[in-house]
């Protein structure tokens, strides 16, 4: 029984190092992206507009 215990105990602390080292991974990686602010400039077309508006009844 005390065997037992021991595989458990084992495969628990492989299972949670596993999911701590994974954890931490990830949050650096995330933590690299560069986020670059690029402006984009939205217009609207007001002839597509107005020929839908004329359409609508």
């Amino acid at each position: 029984m005390k065997n037992l215990h021991k595989i458990i105990a084992l495969f628990a602390f492989i299972f949670i190092t596993g999911i701590i080292v994974t954890a931490i991974s990830i949050n650096t990686s995330l933590n690299k992206i560069e986020t670059t602010e690029e402006a984009v400039e939205i217009q609207k077309d007001t002839l597509y507009l107005l020929k839908v508006k004329k359409k609508t009844v």
